[in-house]
């Protein structure tokens, strides 16, 4: 498509020149801005795809795939029903819990607490809580009526260890002549875990099964049953078959899956990842809108070069070549720098974080306030490619008008009147 002699003219024209020096500032300028519209895309797509992947990781971990929950709220036959589900294909996980909210104190502190029971043997093969344990052990958990587990950034907070005691207050108590009596449990801290969200790590606390059903009533009965399958994304093919396994053991129930449990807090993610990637595409656009300028002032200083190549015999289609082959190696260089960018500093994201904050002394990244402890960043190849394309497709279709433009330069008009 392109023949020898335009590649050693269009890159004769790429080279520095003294007298052409603005021209050069300008495509410098040129490049630099699409090598960092392409960087900023791919660091902020990875940093906003570990983001979802981090938190359905996280919100799926503690909340299962799916989530039945029987007509009342309370369900007996548990252990039938948890049998059966697990013979349904790619179900991996049932467990049937107990959860409601209480005050938790502890010294001169309160906090509110999510109060979950799981049975001990269940817990052990959650990996998000069983192989996040930092202090203390799972070993002896559930031997006693007493037990409790907490996350760590209340732990810390609040000086807790394992052994001190929490005590629980609910509303939720037994009613006397005189009215309700709250109910008021002390627990001693068996393990204290750390997922890496904020929300997770400070509000939740978990109890043996039988223990939460003695402090919230249930006696033999739990609230729901949590459902885990091989994948999330398995949800559409297999919400039918589990909605029909549970219809013929326990009928009435409501079967939800964790798209609509969390829909609009992942919705909110999607949007705003779709917008950022518009937004931030403009910074393209401004770069390839210099790469324009700088070819209509390359084509201009060049308009006596192209009046003796056509009287040489070289037709304004190869002039055309030429031209759009010194705006696109912008472009490409551009791209590439951007990409090499982009990666290095998705792949380190973190590190370079902790970088700054030391050089600076400044806490740049608070999980109190964006729920994860670290930025999570995953990058996706076929995003890449797809940033990639837009940056390449943009700078091509640039340098079109200004090679349309040197390729209908006259080159008698152009040696006559220069």
């Amino acid at each position: 498509m392109f023949r020898a002699h335009e590649w050693m003219v269009a890159f004769r024209y790429l080279k520095v020149r003294s007298n052409e020096g603005f021209v050069t500032l300008v495509a410098l300028f040129s490049l630099l801005g699409i090598a960092i519209g392409v960087m900023v895309l791919i660091v902020t797509m990875s940093v906003m795809n570990g983001f979802r992947e981090e938190l359905l990781s996280k919100v799926i971990g503690f909340n299962g795939h799916m989530l039945y929950q029987p007509v009342g709220g309370r369900m007996s036959d548990y252990d039938d029903a948890v049998a059966r589900l697990k013979k349904v294909d790619h179900v991996v996980k049932v467990l049937p819990i107990v959860e409601g909210h209480a005050l938790a104190t502890f010294g001169s502190y309160s906090v509110p607490a999510l109060v979950r029971g799981v049975k001990p043997e269940d817990i052990r093969h959650m990996p998000l809580i069983a192989d996040n344990i930092k202090v203390g052990d799972l070993d002896d958990f559930g031997t006693g009526d007493n037990d409790i587990l907490i996350g760590k950034r209340l732990a810390d907070k609040y000086g807790l260890s394992p052994g001190d005691l929490v005590t629980l207050v609910t509303p939720r108590g037994r009613v006397t002549p005189f009215g309700t009596v709250p109910r008021i449990a002390n627990y001693q801290i068996r393990a204290i875990f750390e997922v890496g969200e904020y929300n997770y790590d400070t509000g939740y606390f978990f109890l043996p099964l039988k223990a939460a059903q003695s402090y919230f009533q249930y006696d033999d009965q739990v609230a729901a049953l949590e459902i885990s399958l091989t994948h999330p994304d398995m949800i559409t093919e297999l919400y039918p078959v589990v909605q029909k396994a549970m219809r013929e053991i326990s009928p009435g129930g409501r079967l939800v899956d964790w798209r609509v449990l969390n829909q609009s807090f992942f919705n909110a993610l999607q949007v705003e990842r779709n917008v950022m990637f518009i937004i931030l595409s403009f910074i393209i656009l401004v770069a390839v809108f210099n790469i324009i300028s700088t070819m209509i002032m390359m084509v201009k200083n060049k308009t006596r070069d192209v009046a003796i190549l056509r009287t040489m015999g070289v037709t304004s289609a190869s002039i055309m070549r030429i031209f759009f082959i010194v705006g696109s190696c912008i472009g490409m260089v551009g791209t590439l720098l951007g990409t090499i960018c982009g990666l290095a500093i998705a792949y380190n994201v973190q590190e370079i974080l902790n970088f700054i904050e030391r050089m600076t002394g400044l806490s740049l990244w608070e999980g109190e306030v964006r729920f994860l402890s670290e930025v999570p960043a995953i990058v996706e190849p076929t995003e890449v490619t797809i940033v990639i394309l837009v940056s390449l497709g943009m700078s091509f279709f640039a340098t079109l008008l200004p090679a349309w433009r040197a390729a209908k330069v006259d080159p008698v008009k152009s040696l006559r009147y220069e």
